[in-house]
């Protein structure tokens, strides 16, 4: 089993690496733009904005001054394109993109994660997943604070997730790989241990360590 810790990490090297090259398409077309006349290819353009929107949705959420000044951004303007890009990917290797509270969570998360870990590899599925089917439900509601999406206080996993698809911070197949791990944690968390086994324990483990590393 990968340690939780371990993923985190990865995804947020993935995340930096997602800027870098936006980064450079950005400027490549910030630097063609003179030599050009003036005239922007808005194949090129759209596709970095585009891009870079669902990018900062993630990261910083919709609320964020990233996003709100590259979606509002008039006239449209390579070079304003470029600059926003460029300060929030620093922002974000520097730290002071994350939410604090979501940065605090994650280490929880995996800790509990450890912990079931651990739980799994001296036979206790049934704590193991139940502790599991805990983080999962806790991970989307604590995404859903620090996206500023309202949800109801006894919201289980379905609803959180529903309205994180619904706000594209979670993506229609992600929706559906918790749709289908969302049983075994009811059975988990209703004393039904007979419902799954130890592997089905470590395929949710795994599956909730990758979620929570994408969405945090």
């Amino acid at each position: 089993m990968s340690h939780p810790r371990a993923t985190f990490n990865k995804e947020h090297e993935d995340i930096v690496q997602k800027f870098s090259r936006l980064n450079k398409a950005a400027d490549e077309i910030r630097k063609n733009y003179p030599t050009s006349g003036g005239i922007l290819d808005p194949f090129d353009y759209y596709a970095v904005r585009t891009s870079a929107l669902n990018l900062l949705a993630r990261t910083a959420g919709k609320s964020s001054v990233y996003y709100r000044e590259l979606r509002d951004m008039s006239p449209i303007n390579p070079g304003t394109l470029a600059g926003i890009l460029h300060a929030a990917s620093t922002d974000f290797r520097e730290g002071f993109m994350a939410d604090t509270k979501l940065l605090v969570s994650a280490e929880v998360f995996a800790d509990f994660l450890v912990q079931a870990e651990v739980l799994l590899e001296h036979d206790y599925k049934d704590a193991a997943a139940v502790i599991i089917r805990a983080v999962l439900e806790d991970g989307l509601r604590r995404v859903c604070l620090s996206k500023g999406i309202e949800v109801i206080a006894r919201a289980g996993v379905d609803d959180l997730a529903q309205a994180l698809t619904k706000e594209n911070v979670l993506t229609a197949l992600q929706k559906k790989e918790i749709d289908a791990k969302r049983e075994l944690g009811n059975a988990a968390a209703h004393g039904r241990f007979s419902e799954f086994t130890t592997q089905d324990v470590v395929a949710f483990h795994e599956f909730v360590q990758r979620l929570l590393a994408t969405l945090i």
